[in-house]
Order: structure tokens, then C-alpha cells, then sequence
């Protein structure tokens, strides 16, 4: 009984590809994705490139460049004057950060001012954090090898000197000793370095909080898992024979499926707007810092019917492939996982090797957060996001496309008298 029992569930599982392919499948390619995509073990400032603006020909601007250098920073070394060049290039991702120093290696350590530091507002704060630490300990040990170089101190070995006039020289070296402490001293407990946003337009915004950073992303994933509900619909027409009835009353299939679309999108705005909202008026109830959205709406909801699109246009396509239910499950469901683990929606981007960081414009998850963040995070306008929107509408056409294709052979195939 118990070895039947066994031949027959082996039986079962023999016949249930799509169950086989969710158990082996989908774990395998998740994993390889996300081992790829965490697979970086350089430090995080390595590779970042770094305008460095401040005084031509200084010791201390030379030597700091030439410290960063051996980090694996890019750094490009700037005069005053170029500031504003150096800012631009932000936004024209020539730089990832701009540093201006507005010491000279001659002024006073007591006199000393912070250090600029100009990011674009989308900035991942964890590499920022780390690359201000590697800043911080480079320009201390600059700095103050740039001091002691040029206040060396009294020495004095001389022994036959009477013991009045040692003593008086001792007093003087302490003295001298005890200004330069109180002068390093002062210069360590100092805000080193001080950090500006600027937005594509240029000018100074506010920090960005950690709801800016992390809502988008997950808004987009769960926009794309819209197919779960259109694959359902699909399947249940085959099941139920409706497909037979629509064909004989000569529906045409683009209008059908423009019939389907319509209240998925409807949905999908809902979906975008409430979780808009519950960003703007939930979250800070439970103490977390409100989703506030920099720019007017008509942008945003021009980037949401984009991702609906896009979204809808991969739901179709897959709910039309699918055979049966569970096939749309393994196609979609898994589909949406993969893309957005490619997408730097699972991992941020920043943290991926190279050739990860490159992967990802293949994601249309990516093209939604990278417009995303254009909008919410560097206030860009519409010439800002209008390369995403083109993606997400071309990816949209090319699978709607493809769908309403698959959709008319099946009206013609698949009807039964």
C-alpha cells in the first residue's frame, strides 16, 4: 500500500513541471542573482569618483588627492573657481561627490572651517557614511602632518647652559607644547566636514529621510504583482470556455484586451495613490518620518501610469502564455522576484559589482525607482525622467504587443463548438 501510495504521489510530481520549477528552478536563479548582486568585497568608496575643489598647488589639497588615490577614489583635483562646474558634473554623474576645501595649508589650525560636501539628494547614505569616514581620516592626518611641518616646537639638549636658563627654555617648550595641544584639540572636536544636497536644478535642498529612499522601491514591486489577479481572470476564461463565447460574438481581440486593461489600471493608480498616502499620514503614527513628495502630482502620475503600464503589458503577456493557473504563478510571480532582485529593488544598486550595476537597465522595476527618485529625491522635471518613461512605455508596447498577438491566435484556435 505504502509503495503504491509513493509511485503514485511520484506519479503526480512527474506530471506537475510548473510545481517542479517553482521547488528548483526559482530558488536557483534567485540565489545565482542575489550571490552576483552581494558578491562585491571591495570597500565602499572604492571606484567612487571625487571632485576635489580648493586652492591650486596647496600641500595639503596635493596630499589629501594622493591619499584618496591609494583608497581606489577617483579624484580630480579643481581650483575655487570651477566649483560650480564641479557641482553640474554631480547631476551628469561625471562625479559622485564634490569636496570643497576652503582652508589653505598656511592658515591656522584654530581658524580651520568644515569642508563642503555636495551630493545629489538620491544619494545612498550608507556609502556616503562610509566615504565621509574614509574623508574624515584622510584630511585629519593631512592637516595635521601640514601643522607640525610648520611648527616643528623648540629643541634644546645643551648642557652646559646654567640651570636658570634650562629652566626657563623647558618653560617655554611646555608652553609651546601646551598651545599646540589645545590648537589639535580644538581642531578635532570640530564638525570636520558638512554636507549640502543639491537638486538637478542646482540649489540646496533638505536631507532626504529614509522613507524617501525606501518606499519607491517597494511601491514599484508591488504595482508589477498586479498579474497575480489578471492571471487568474485569464486562466478562469479558458477554464469556464468564455474565450468560445466572446470569439462568436466577434470581439475583436484588442478590444478585449483593452476592456481587461482598463480596470487593472484603475487599480494600479488606486494602489499608487493609497500607498502615497499612507506614507504621507500612516507612517508618522507609528514614528516613522512621513513619505513627503517633492514637485506637482501631474509628474507622478504621469511616472505611475508609465509602471502601470509597463506592469500590465508583462501581466498580460505572462496571463496569456500561462496554460493554467499555477503556470502564471511560476511565470509572473517569479518573473516579478527576478526583476526586481535585478532592478536594485532587493539590493541597492550601489553595493552590486560592476557588471551588476550594469544589469539592472535591464529591469523595468529600475526604470520605475531611477524615475522615482529623479522626482522625490532630486527634484528633477519631466526632461529628467523622460529617458525612463520611454523605456517603461517601449517595454509596455513591445509586451501589449506580443500579448494581443498570443490573445487573437488563441480566439482563433482555441474555440470549441
Amino acid at each position: 500500500m505504502i509503495a503504491a501510495s509513493l509511485l503514485k504521489e511520484i506519479k503526480l510530481l512527474s506530471r506537475d513541471l510548473h510545481g517542479l520549477a517553482v521547488l528548483f528552478v526559482m530558488p536557483i536563479a534567485f540565489m545565482l542573482i542575489m550571490s552576483l548582486a552581494l558578491s562585491r568585497d571591495e570597500d565602499p568608496q572604492s571606484g567612487s569618483r571625487i571632485a576635489l575643489v580648493g586652492k591650486a598647488g596647496d600641500s595639503v589639497n596635493t596630499a589629501f588627492a594622493a591619499a584618496l588615490q591609494k583608497e581606489r577614489m577617483a579624484v580630480s583635483l579643481m581650483p575655487p573657481e570651477k566649483l560650480k562646474e564641479a557641482q553640474q558634473g554631480l547631476h551628469e554623474k561625471r562625479f559622485q561627490l564634490v569636496l570643497h576645501n576652503p582652508n589653505q595649508a598656511g592658515g591656522k589650525l584654530a581658524e580651520s572651517l568644515p569642508l563642503d560636501i555636495y551630493v545629489p539628494p538620491d544619494t545612498e547614505p550608507s556609502w556616503l557614511a562610509a566615504v565621509k569616514g574614509v574623508l574624515r581620516q584622510h584630511y585629519t592626518e593631512t592637516r595635521l602632518n601640514a601643522y607640525f611641518d610648520g611648527n616643528s616646537g623648540i629643541s634644546i639638549d645643551n648642557k652646559q647652559l646654567p640651570k636658570r636658563v634650562r629652566d626657563d627654555i623647558q618653560k617655554k617648550v611646555d608652553e609651546k607644547n601646551a598651545e599646540q595641544f589645545d590648537a589639535v584639540s580644538a581642531f578635532l572636536k570640530q564638525n570636520m566636514l558638512q554636507d549640502h544636497y543639491l537638486s538637478a536644478a542646482g540649489t540646496a535642498v533638505a536631507k532626504p529621510n529614509a522613507v524617501q529612499h525606501s518606499v519607491p522601491a517597494w511601491l514599484i514591486f508591488g504595482m508589477f504583482f498586479i498579474m497575480i489577479p489578471l492571471s487568474n481572470v485569464m486562466a478562469l476564461e479558458r477554464q469556464t470556455n468564455t474565450i468560445t463565447r466572446l470569439r462568436l460574438a466577434r470581439a475583436g481581440a484588442a478590444g478585449l484586451v483593452a476592456a481587461k486593461l482598463l480596470p487593472y489600471f484603475l487599480i494600479n493608480q488606486l494602489q499608487f495613490a493609497g500607498m502615497l498616502l499612507l506614507g504621507r499620514y500612516l507612517l508618522p503614527e507609528i514614528g516613522v518620518p512621513a513619505l513627503l513628495l517633492n514637485g506637482g502630482w501631474p509628474l507622478y502620475a504621469l511616472l505611475s501610469a508609465a509602471v502601470s503600464a509597463a506592469a500590465l503589458g508583462y501581466a498580460l503577456l505572462v496571463s496569456v502564455a500561462a496554460k493554467s493557473t499555477e503556470h502564471a504563478v511560476v511565470l509572473g510571480g517569479g518573473g516579478v522576484i527576478l526583476m526586481a532582485a535585478v532592478g536594485g529593488i532587493m539590493v541597492p544598486a550601489h553595493v552590486m559589482p560592476e557588471a551588476m550595476q550594469q544589469a539592472t537597465w535591464f529591469s523595468p522595476m529600475s526604470w520605475g525607482l531611477k524615475a522615482f527618485q529623479e522626482l522625490l529625491l532630486n527634484r528633477s522635471g519631466l526632461n529628467g525622467i523622460t529617458l525612463y518613461l520611454q523605456l517603461l512605455a517601449g517595454f509596455a508596447a513591445v509586451t501589449l504587443l506580443l500579448a494581443v498577438w498570443l490573445y487573437r491566435r488563441q480566439l482563433q484556435t482555441q474555440v470549441r463548438f
